[in-house]
């Protein structure tokens, strides 16, 4: 059974289905109390014959809820209608990676946003005992402010006392799946979200998924036990470094992979950028800074935030100004004013002002006061006015 458009389901009315998979269909759903739009996730209903089925979704849903992170979809609810379970969560106006790769080839700066965001999600996750289990690109949504987020931790559970994870049927999507997955063994942990994670790296900088086959069986046996092709094989002018990286995100034994996924996260981006890039003083790239936080532009460059603060502009000899990071050669349309924004950096955190330019500072799409700072978190995209220099947030 599934929900009709216009139907009434508690506090939301239906709007448009928006998703379906093996497992579940997502509405977007219109909540009248508050004025939201929101997005409804209801399991399918052949889960329902399991015994214990409501229970567990409760359970999880309680666990699920919990995540509280900026790049993870917030749950606002969960709830059953004529015995149907469903999640409430955020909607979120855009559009899944998956969707976007089938446009056109990603940037390179765009691997990096979404493998930084989605690693830091994934991580925070981890360290609340939520292991995800089915990373991949329709699950991470691209907001059309640019916002990334991983969704659909539906199938997650909260990791056990003893960092074990029982079940009777293989949870994941076969061209992501873990071998132990496939084995359906009963020990997991992170390090299996982490092969996911690398299988999407993989796609990601490749166009193509390590293993495809005419059958779900046949790409489940080549995870277990067939080597991947390395992915210079399929796309010789990647950097030879991201061979070695990606390998060892896909090694068969669990053991022999990262131990956790800001280590791959780490290892990715100090070989993604090429090295040759910007030489000044004011620009370095994130290879020879792999531990620093940087402003990232669309074509490879990076600016290190070293200094406890960092003044943004255009410099301008007449006037004598000399700014620490100088937007001038990429400020094609003179967008940018001469002292446009400031970071400070207090404890460990970056804070960016606006310093009353005349077209304004934007993250992830957002106009930020400048009364007010905007603490700047991996993977915030800030565009210097509308249409102007857009630099990414990465540490």
């Amino acid at each position: 059974m599934s929900f009709t458009i216009g139907e009434q389901i508690g506090r939301y009315q239906i709007i448009a289905e928006i998703g379906r998979g093996g497992m579940a269909t997502v509405y977007k759903a219109y909540e009248a109390a508050l004025d939201r739009h929101v997005a409804i996730k209801v399991m399918e209903a052949a889960m329902e014959e399991e015994s214990d089925f409501i229970e567990r979704f409760r359970r999880e849903a309680r666990v699920i809820a919990r995540l509280d992170n900026p790049h993870i979809v917030p749950v606002y609810a969960f709830d059953e209608h004529n015995g149907q379970p469903y999640l409430v969560l955020k909607f979120i106006d855009g559009q899944t990676l998956r969707q976007r790769m089938k446009d056109s080839p990603l940037s390179k700066l765009e691997v990096l946003e979404i493998v930084t965001v989605v690693g830091e999600a994934l991580q925070y996750a981890h360290k609340q005992g939520i292991l995800h289990r089915d990373i991949k690109p329709s699950n991470v949504l691209i907001g059309r402010d640019g916002s990334i987020y991983l969704t659909d931790f539906g199938l997650a559970r909260m990791l056990e006392s003893t960092s074990s994870l029982t079940g009777d049927a293989i949870i994941g999507t076969p061209h992501y799946i873990s071998p132990e997955q496939a084995l359906n063994t009963e020990t997991v942990d992170e390090r299996t979200d982490i092969y996911s994670f690398g299988v999407m790296i993989y796609e990601m900088v490749t166009g193509r998924v390590p293993f495809d086959a005419d059958t779900a069986f046949a790409v489940i046996e080549d995870h277990m036990y067939t080597p991947p092709p390395p992915p210079t094989s399929v796309k010789a002018q990647l950097p030879r470094e991201v061979d070695e990286i990606i390998l060892k995100a896909l090694a068969k034994k669990s053991s022999e992979r990262y131990e956790k996924v800001s280590d791959l996260v780490r290892a990715f981006k100090q070989v993604w950028l090429p090295s040759d890039n910007a030489k000044t003083a004011s620009s370095s790239t994130l290879e020879s800074l792999p531990d620093t936080p940087v402003f990232l532009t669309e074509n490879g460059s990076a600016f290190p935030l070293t200094s406890e603060r960092s003044v943004i502009g255009r410099n301008s000899s007449t006037k004598n100004i000399v700014n620490d990071i100088d937007l001038t050669k990429y400020d094609t349309k003179k967008i940018i004013s001469r002292r446009h924004a400031m970071i400070q950096r207090k404890n460990d955190q970056f804070l960016l002002y606006d310093l009353n330019s005349r077209n304004g500072t934007f993250v992830n799409g957002k106009r930020i006061s400048p009364q007010e700072p905007h603490v700047l978190k991996p993977g915030d995209v800030v565009e210097f006015g509308t249409g102007g220099v857009k630099l990414t947030f990465s540490v």
